[in-house]
């Protein structure tokens, strides 16, 4: 039985002022560890069919907000809604239909498959879980999605283990493990950052098939904004747990508005370009002491366009600078100097 679809009007999935923080261990001596904010009041809309991306550096927060989405975390404040459940407050078979409905993808296939399971115990164990299907039709099935995500004959992989397969290999049956649920959301979390250049555009392919196929919304985690830009139909930035800029891709690659995005861009491999400058040169290159004890923009402390007596002082709200394109920059929208 397949699981029910979500309507079809208004978006699949939500954020709504989702805040994350960890604490660091007690110290020896007594006293609370450090507050480690990850995410910091995040909205998104996620659309049905779409491939959204989340962009950010290494700490940024998009990696928490994956779990979060998927339920493997619970946010400490705001709401993650589903249709018109909101998954903070689902328990017993309501949690668990949500969980088959939201799936992730890791960044490493190796550590994500049971390496004493074959492909053909490890892909039917979530039909298992889930009550769907017969044994017959379970196998049936392995092999049909194996199919999908181009691994045929399936024959030949089904009565393997992860290590008999190669890199490339074991992410496609991780896709397929993901999908063969009939998800109506998919969270791919860097899903090719450990693959080469050939096995990374196979899977950006097979992650635009299957959203062909299957109709499921795919958000795609990622460092990269040319990856980003390739397969998304809408990114945001993020740093340090906070959004930086929304948008359609191509406009928000190809006219940033933010600082930080800037930066990602200046970041971005160039080949056969021989660019020896920044092109927006956003970057100080020591972090500035905010005197504003972190009250003002995050981005503050490395954005060298800054202005002290605003960006140290005040949280910037999310302002217009193209069709469905905003920024949280002071000056986003008011001339060259800061974002604009």
């Amino acid at each position: 039985m397949m699981a029910e679809r979500p309507s079809a009007d208004g978006p699949l999935l939500e954020l709504d002022q989702v805040s994350r923080v960890y604490r660091t261990r007690t110290r020896f001596f007594g006293g609370r560890g450090r507050a480690v904010v990850a995410l910091d009041r995040v909205s998104l809309t996620f659309d049905r069919g779409e491939i959204f991306g989340l962009v950010g550096e290494s700490g940024s927060g998009k990696t928490t907000c994956a779990r979060l989405i998927v339920g493997l975390e619970s946010p400490d404040e705001g709401r993650i809604v589903l249709e018109d459940q909101d998954l903070t407050a689902l328990r017993g078979r309501a949690y668990r239909q949500y969980r088959r409905q939201v799936q992730m993808v890791f960044q490493d296939p190796y550590q994500s498959l049971n390496p004493q399971l074959t492909i053909l115990d490890s892909m039917a164990e979530p039909l298992i879980t889930n009550r769907i299907d017969t044994h017959r039709q379970r196998r049936a099935r392995v092999m049909d999605s194996l199919k999908t995500v181009g691994l045929s004959p399936p024959e030949d992989f089904i009565y393997r283990f992860p290590h008999q397969l190669s890199g490339g290999q074991r992410q496609r049956v991780a896709i397929a493990r993901a999908m063969i649920v009939d998800p109506a959301c998919v969270v791919a979390d860097e899903p090719t950052s450990m693959l080469d250049a050939s096995y990374s555009a196979q899977i950006f392919e097979l992650l635009r098939a299957l959203r062909r196929e299957f109709s499921a919304t795919v958000i795609f985690i990622t460092h990269s904004l040319a990856a980003a830009r390739y397969l998304c139909d809408r990114i945001a930035v993020i740093y340090r747990g906070r959004l930086m800029e929304q948008g359609p891709a191509t406009e928000v690659i190809e006219r940033p508005r933010h600082p930080y995005t800037r930066a990602l861009l200046d970041a971005t491999p160039k080949f056969g370009r021989g660019e020896k400058t920044p092109r927006y040169d956003t970057l100080i290159q020591t972090e500035r002491v905010s005197a504003g004890a972190g009250v003002g923009c995050a981005f503050y402390p490395r954005c060298k366009p800054a202005r002290p007596e605003r960006c140290d002082r005040e949280i910037p709200v999310w302002r217009q600078v193209g069709p469905d394109h905003v920024a949280a920059c002071h000056f986003a929208a008011g001339g060259p100097e800061a974002g604009g």
